[in-house]
């Protein structure tokens, strides 16, 4: 693989809180008292509280003061800003690899993270994983989960306009017009926030590029392929081909994540293209009863190739100047630990990153595990390993203007490669 150059997964969930969760009676400041207190921010409050109070029962008299940050941009921006200023807290989220500022690759460029390669841990992280949890050899972040991508179904909304799940492109085009003949959306689609527009080409193009051709990335690297000349064209061609068939919800763009999740809990939408971990999103609309599954989105006809992308979802870093390493070190021993990945992956819907023997799997993970098992996964989703954040950053725009009809999928390709080059 090439050396990395500089430093965003998809997937995180969107709102905005914050919370103080203290286990004892310590105040953060500067006292003696002040060992026993870890700073950490992250998002997704619902499920990182469940870790933390796992954590907490484990260590007896130690408290955390979490804040919950759960808008992506917001997150990004108050950490780098509080990163720069000396603020921020002792543990904190990061994006696996590179193609956002807040991503492993640039906060370790920029000096922001401790190295964790003398942590007990450090030797079970598996080769793919570290690949993006590491700069120039180093390990830089604990890769706590893994996440998937593909559509997510309401069983019940399916049955109701007696569907199933599509396994093929050509039986996608199908489900849309078997939706909008019943009133409903076949695929609820969320792209006021921003990171949800990248995850149907992203679906896309693990069946029509990164599956079949696992060099793709390397062969970018070396100038010897492009987003223009790929099949990522195929991808974004096939997300016209959606759009033109009803598909999606009307106004996409001002659709927000949890909207559409309310579409596909309450069975509005038959499905949603998603990352794994949406389906607990989903199950909080949903009525009592509700399942959900969840499957490839297939890009071609070809009945039993089509792939999932797959990736670390969350990951865990030190800050370089956290005022308390030890028990933020502690704390990622703990997330670590074989009942640290079980805990975290249950609650946070996702597979584990580390190895666990006791790790338990959803019925909608074990369908990603067993794909895995055929060979039918990708290893990192796309940007993961992108040189920048500029490819992303644009792609995230382009395709809000790319939904609304602005500009065609040629040009978001073209700004793609542009970008890719400069990085």
């Amino acid at each position: 693989m090439k050396t990395h150059r500089s430093a965003l997964a998809v997937a995180a969930l969107a709102g905005a809180t914050a919370l103080v969760l203290s286990g004892c009676s310590t105040a953060v400041g500067g006292g003696a008292e002040d060992a026993n207190v870890l700073t950490f921010a992250s998002g997704s409050e619902e499920t990182t509280q469940k870790l933390i109070d796992g954590f907490e029962a484990a260590n007896p008299g130690v408290s955390v003061k979490a804040e919950f940050i759960e808008s992506d941009a917001s997150y990004i921006q108050q950490l780098r800003t509080r990163l720069s200023g000396g603020t921020a807290p002792d543990v904190f989220k990061v994006w696996a690899g590179g193609g956002g500022t807040m991503a492993t690759w640039k906060v370790a460029t920029d000096g922001l993270v401790a190295e964790l390669d003398d942590q007990p841990w450090a030797a079970d992280v598996p080769d793919n994983v570290r690949y993006v949890s590491s700069l120039d050899d180093k390990l830089y972040a604990l890769p706590s989960n893994l996440g998937a991508i593909g559509a997510l179904y309401n069983d019940q909304a399916l049955a109701a306009v007696g569907a199933s799940i599509p396994q093929t492109w050509t039986q996608v085009l199908d489900l849309c017009k078997t939706a909008a003949a019943n009133g409903k959306v076949a695929y609820a689609l969320g792209n006021k926030d921003a990171w949800t527009t990248q995850l149907i080409p992203y679906a896309l193009t693990a069946t029509l590029v990164y599956g079949p051709n696992p060099g793709f990335s390397e062969e970018q690297a070396d100038g010897s392929a492009t987003f223009s000349d790929s099949k990522w064209s195929d991808a974004l061609d096939k997300t016209k081909q959606m759009m033109d068939a009803g598909c999606f919800n009307a106004g996409p763009n001002g659709t927000s994540y949890d909207a559409q999740m309310t579409l596909l809990g309450q069975g509005d939408a038959l499905g949603a293209v998603q990352v794994s971990q949406a389906i607990s999103a989903a199950e909080q609309y949903a009525a009592d009863g509700a399942t959900f599954s969840m499957a490839p989105l297939p890009a071609t006809d070809e009945v039993g190739a089509q792939y999932y992308p797959t990736g670390v979802g969350v990951s865990f870093a030190i800050n370089a100047k956290a005022k308390n390493p030890e028990l933020a070190q502690k704390f990622l021993a703990y997330v670590a630990s074989p009942a640290g990945q079980k805990l975290w992956a249950e609650v946070s819907g996702s597979m584990p990153a580390l190895p666990s023997d006791e790790r338990e799997l959803s019925p909608v993970l074990e369908a990603v595990e067993t794909a895995r098992s055929a060979g039918l996964t990708t290893q990192y989703y796309p940007d993961q390993v992108w040189p920048s954040t500029a490819v992303q950053d644009g792609l995230l725009v382009d395709m809000q203007r790319f939904y609304n009809g602005e500009i065609t999928g040629a040009t978001v390709l073209e700004n793609m490669d542009e970008a890719y080059k400069a990085s």
